[in-house]
């Protein structure tokens, strides 16, 4: 299927599950779900990995679901929130082996817009030690924190520095300290309403200028963090 655009019933659907929690909407809805959501993600995906191809052939992009396309199933089972459904719509273009932990380009549909962007979501304790590493060390640790300056300067959320205080073993008066709180790392535009391109084959271009603004950080995370 050639991408010809998401649509305004791909915002509509997501707007409506916010409101529709349960299995009885959702399957009463499914094919508008796989038809204005779930098959234009699979062109798009498909369209982006083509681009890809030819800059970047590290990059691996699938258009199936649980590989470049995230589930819209909730994982109930360990959360208070037992919301069946997702009410945003995931795609990931990684490098690497196994998907869950390594650097890529992301992006996430919400009804009111977009996240775009890169990171290294779901980091494994390995992983953290390495880049704990590389942001002490002078020349990696420099780098890091001038890509995410920059990034930053232009827009992009950074984040997250999800521990409260420096981890053990580090000095709190080490060089880029507070960078060592940071166990997700993600650049993201938040892009709120949806851009005209968004519902046109020309949304491809718009979402490579935004990956490739961050292709620096994710080489950065492939070259010091790894899979």
């Amino acid at each position: 299927m050639e991408f010809t655009g998401f649509s305004a019933g791909t915002l509509s659907f997501l707007a409506e599950l916010v409101e529709h929690q349960d299995r009885t909407w959702f399957a009463e809805n499914r094919e508008r779900y796989e038809s204005e959501l779930l098959g234009r993600q699979r062109a798009f995906v498909d369209a982006v990995g083509a681009r890809f191809a030819e800059i970047d052939p590290r990059v691996r992009a699938v258009p199936a679901v649980n590989k470049s396309i995230f589930r819209i199933n909730r994982d109930t089972r360990f959360s208070r929130d037992k919301s069946p459904y997702k009410t945003y719509a995931d795609v990931f273009f990684w490098i690497g082996s196994t998907r869950k932990s390594d650097p890529g380009y992301f992006m996430r549909i919400i009804p009111e817009g977009l996240w775009i962007g890169c990171g290294a979501h779901s980091m494994s304790p390995e992983q953290i030690v390495r880049l704990r590493s590389a942001i002490v060390a002078p020349a990696s640790g420099e780098e890091f924190a001038e890509l995410l300056a920059g990034l930053a300067a232009d827009g992009f959320g950074i984040g997250e520095k999800t521990l409260a205080r420096v981890p053990a073993g580090f000095s709190a008066d080490a060089p880029r300290a507070d960078l060592l709180r940071m166990t997700v790392v993600h650049a993201i535009e938040v892009v709120s309403p949806v851009p005209k391109e968004f519902f046109g084959p020309e949304f491809v271009d718009w979402s490579m200028e935004r990956f490739l603004h961050t292709r620096p950080l994710v080489d950065w995370l492939v070259e010091h963090v790894g899979s």
